[in-house]
């Protein structure tokens, strides 16, 4: 197709649009030197003084721009309607006007996200309304100016105003030291689907690509990948023609290797498997990690990072499933940082509804865009769908099966400070990725339970062992995986438990907890893997799952295991009579 702006006719009429210096059509102001098509090229306009008007070439491509967005979206959303049928989470029952996203497509939300609905921390929020702050978050020192900038920029260029759910992620996502270095090296943001995910990554690489560099003074390579290529390129369709009219970005279209370059810094979009690797990353971002493997991002996403003065890997996504590898070492990360209140490196926002929770009451914590984009009878629809808890409460944890509902383990809370001795349990992820310790100990006619530890490497589980042993009065159950390592000094206070002791206990302990025989001090690790697990009922009895619970659970097993041991009744010898003649 030749190009319409290389006529004769183009030419001609555009200099008569412009003749007398006229003011810009599209926002009033004085020196207009473009001329615009009202009714677009790619709409089937033409070159002709009727469909031509005097603007600014900065409105003038801006309108351009989001009409290209517009465009691209509409024939993704055609191209993905007849995939409808064959995909159960293109359902359609979050509406925006005039748009309606489908999962491969939210970014269409970009030119057509409503107004803001009324917000405040404290204001009474109905059903109707998503919360802004997230559920589970960590905790983070230093300051965030630049989510407000993020936000201007998606004002300015992409024409929507951010939610202020999106503004808080990205405000402790991009939260600064006092030398303008992130203070956090990972990120992770979870959600329910169609919330507005793929907005904010869309104004956070426009933003990245165009304005950081003259904040640092240096260049800035970004590079966003996704579990799928279609998904990785979708944010580029929108932000390419912003970034090629606007900034004079020099775009790369081949397929598989799509980006663009605005002087020495560069984006590059990418599907996220084993083959990415050579790059050299400030900002990397991944949509839905509950589907990129372990293997992907410690072996080719990671690495990219090494050698940047201020790296930052932003990940967002879904909750996912036992198969959930690298989302669910982050996610474990941040609940264990969580419960020590401290700072370690990995900022961590969840909005997502209680486990076991399912009712209508819980919607809004998992769908912060709810009342604005996403409406209660959308959710009454998808909430009869076996998907609904993942894909819309973004819950790890599925109701059939589960052995405690969030209340029920709620209830047991306690302020009461942990006794001393009793029994440390200890045993590993599924991928031995993790090693976890719970002590259990009697406090009157209770079981009092907590987290003692969680380790990164077996070297480091030994060294926490030894220091809950140090009480004297501590005994240790082992799995047999890790018998044949414990210490020489620790070798007479251990008891091997296992699968059996597991099958033996499950129901045992599920009864002392719903009897409120249990206490805990309200850990968040805790509350999640009890809440999580799932009890199979066997031949031999009922037993907790890691196979059918969607996420791990090895503080469950744990406790269960130190709970039965801790209930048993001590035994006391007799006192010795003694006769003396």
């Amino acid at each position: 197709m030749s190009n319409p702006y290389a006529t004769a006719e183009y030419r001609r009429n555009r200099a008569i649009i412009l003749q007398g210096n006229p003011d810009c059509t599209i926002c009033g102001g004085p020196g207009a030197d473009s001329a615009d098509h009202i009714i677009p090229i790619m709409a089937g306009g033409d070159n002709s003084l009727d469909n031509m008007r005097p603007a600014h070439t900065k409105c003038n491509s801006r309108r351009g721009a989001s009409d290209q967005s517009r465009a691209a979206a509409r024939k993704r959303q055609t191209r993905n309607a007849g995939t409808k049928r064959n995909n159960p989470n293109a359902n359609g029952f979050f509406s925006t006007t005039p748009l309606t996203p489908t999962p491969l497509n939210s970014q269409t939300f970009l030119v057509d996200q409503p107004e803001l609905a009324e917000t405040g921390r404290d204001q009474r929020r109905p059903i109707e309304t998503g919360s802004e702050l997230p559920r589970l978050e960590t905790c983070g020192v230093g300051v965030s100016p630049w989510a407000d900038l993020v936000a201007q920029w998606a004002r300015t260029y992409l024409q929507t105003e951010l939610f202020p759910w999106q503004v808080h992620a990205l405000a402790g996502t991009l939260m600064i030291d006092d030398d303008g270095n992130f203070v956090h090296r990972e990120a992770l943001v979870s959600t329910a689907r169609q919330n507005g995910k793929s907005v904010a990554l869309s104004a956070l690489i426009g933003w990245a690509l165009t304005e950081l560099p003259k904040i640092w003074g240096r260049p800035v390579n970004i590079l966003s990948t996704a579990n799928r290529l279609d998904r990785a390129e979708a944010i580029y369709l929108t932000l390419s023609p912003i970034l090629k009219e606007i900034f004079g970005a020099k775009l790369t279209q081949v397929p598989g290797r799509k980006g663009a370059k605005i002087g020495n810094s560069e984006w590059h979009v990418r599907a996220a498997n084993i083959n990415l690797h050579g790059g050299s990353y400030d900002l990397v971002v991944a949509d839905e990690i509950f589907d990129i493997s372990s293997e992907v991002l410690d072996t080719a996403i990671r690495p990219t990072m090494i050698a940047r003065q201020s790296p930052l890997f932003s990940a967002w996504s879904t909750a996912g499933d036992a198969s959930s590898d690298a989302m669910i070492t982050m996610r474990e990360e941040a609940l264990t940082a969580i419960d020590a209140g401290e700072n370690r490196g990995l900022y961590f926002a969840e909005w997502s509804a209680e486990p076991g929770q399912i009712g209508p009451e819980t919607w809004g914590m998992a769908n912060p865009a709810l009342g604005r984009t996403i409406t209660i009878k959308a959710l009454e629809a998808a909430s009869r769908k076996d998907y609904f808890l993942r894909a819309h409460l973004n819950q790890w944890v599925t109701a059939r099966g589960a052995w405690l509902k969030a209340n029920e383990w709620e209830a047991c809370k306690t302020k009461v400070e942990m006794p001393t001795g009793g029994w440390l349990a200890i045993d590993s992820s599924i991928d031995e990725s993790r090693y976890v310790g719970i002590r259990a100990a009697q406090i009157d006619k209770q079981v009092m339970v907590q987290v003692a530890f969680v380790a990164d490497s077996e070297e480091e589980l030994w060294e926490h062992v030894g220091g809950v042993l140090m009480d004297p009065k501590v005994q240790l159950l082992v799995t047999p995986s890790l018998e044949i390592h414990i210490p020489v000094n620790l070798q007479r206070r251990y008891k091997l438990t296992g699968y059996a002791e597991l099958l033996r206990y499950t129901s045992l302990v599920q009864k002392m907890i719903l009897e409120g025989r249990v206490l805990h001090d309200g850990s968040t690790a805790l509350h999640e893997h009890m809440t999580r697990a799932t009890m199979v009922k066997t031949a031999q009895g009922a037993v907790l799952s890691s196979q059918k619970s969607p996420g791990p659970i090895e503080l469950a097993r744990c406790a269960v295991w130190a709970i039965a041991e801790v209930s048993r009744p001590m035994t006391r010898s007799k006192p010795m009579l003694v006769v003396s003649g």
